[in-house]
């Protein structure tokens, strides 16, 4: 555990990684919401910023944060010039483990030479990567990349959309 919101450190490895609840998002009984996925950081600083950074996106600048909103004012230029859904997916990018990605979707990549999205699921089955297929759309990608989350790491996958959807 970690002493920020919306930090915790990945057993396997040591990243540290951001996570905030969507209360908004109440589809399916859950009380909480949904559980949004920042990225993994290598210090958790990093990912106590990105959560901080997530949540004005989502809430405004009274949510509860991890530093003083002072600290962000050079950024607050750029996140209200978004939506929150593109805050989110700069975050992830800018992210360690999003380092390949052209997509804001977890386990999607863009597959230059067919101009396609290409959908792939690790540490299953003893493979580093599952390929999961090419897809026209991204959202397509991270819904099969979704499908086979579920199917390999049940109910506690983090997903791009609500399990409800599967």
């Amino acid at each position: 555990t970690s002493p920020f919101r919306g930090v915790t450190r990945h057993r396997l490895t040591g990243r540290y990684e951001a996570h905030f609840w969507d209360s908004s998002y109440k589809k399916g009984g859950r009380s909480r919401g949904r559980q949004i996925y920042l990225g993994g950081y290598e210090t958790e600083l990093e990912a106590a910023r990105a959560y901080d950074r997530a949540v004005i996106a989502h809430c405004g600048s009274k949510a509860p944060l991890n530093f003083l909103l002072d600290d962000y004012s050079e950024d607050l230029a750029w996140i209200q010039g978004r939506t929150p859904e593109e805050v989110v997916g700069i975050l992830r990018r800018g992210s360690v483990g999003f380092a390949r990605r052209a997509s804001q979707y977890r386990g999607v990549t863009r597959h230059h030479q067919q101009s396609k999205w290409e959908a792939r699921i690790g540490r299953v089955e003893g493979n580093k990567y599952l390929y999961l297929g090419t897809y026209d759309t991204a959202e397509d990608a991270a819904r099969a990349y979704d499908r086979a989350c579920v199917k390999f790491r049940g109910s506690k996958a983090i997903l791009n959309f609500d399990l409800s959807h599967y």
